[in-house]
């Protein structure tokens, strides 16, 4: 590939407790922070964990729209990846295929960022690679059973940081975070 390199990122919302999920969903539903997702997603190609990307198709009936999906799993089909083209999803084994793919892809897309949406063994994974984090606090303290590790933001610095009340009734703080 040439021209600059590809940029990536990660999209994730964790409360005050360092919990991002429960039993392969978010343990909320906040209208704002999902609206914030579409927002910083649609036109990139994203990269999500099987699980993930499991519970949004249970949710829409399908992959993400506008998007393309590259999803990370040890259970890829005999034969190598598998495309689907109609909800623009392709899994791979790993992450190192996935990010090689999607930088492969996001040239194409509409917008050239490279988007990591979770599971947390991925985020875990693809931080030392990222260079923005998108981040909604939620300020709440939910049972999960899917955490961040302490310290993951410390190579980050916030450049951006909006406070807002929701509908929902949970108070959410939206930053953007650089390396460095």
């Amino acid at each position: 590939m040439s021209g600059p390199a590809t940029q990536l990122s990660i999209v994730v919302a964790v409360a005050d407790n360092g919990v991002i999920g429960d039993a392969d969903g978010l343990p909320w539903h906040i209208s704002e922070d999902l609206r914030r997702f579409r927002e910083l997603t649609t036109g990139h190609v994203v990269v999500a964990g099987r699980l993930t990307h499991q519970s949004v198709v249970a949710r829409l009936g399908q992959p993400l729209p506008r998007r393309h999906t590259v999803v990370v799993s040890r259970r890829t089909p005999p034969g190598g990846p598998q495309v689907w083209t109609a909800g623009a999803a392709t899994t791979v084994g790993d992450l190192d295929s996935a990010l090689a793919l999607a930088a492969r892809l996001a040239p194409d897309a509409e917008h050239p960022e490279v988007v990591v949406m979770g599971g947390a063994q991925l985020y875990a994974a693809a931080l030392p690679q990222v260079g923005t984090v998108h981040l909604t606090r939620v300020h709440l303290e939910p049972d999960g059973d899917t955490r961040m590790p302490e310290g993951w933001l410390d190579a980050f610095t916030v450049v951006d940081s909006r406070d807002l009340a929701t509908a929902s009734g949970a108070d959410v703080t939206f930053e953007t975070l650089t390396r460095g």
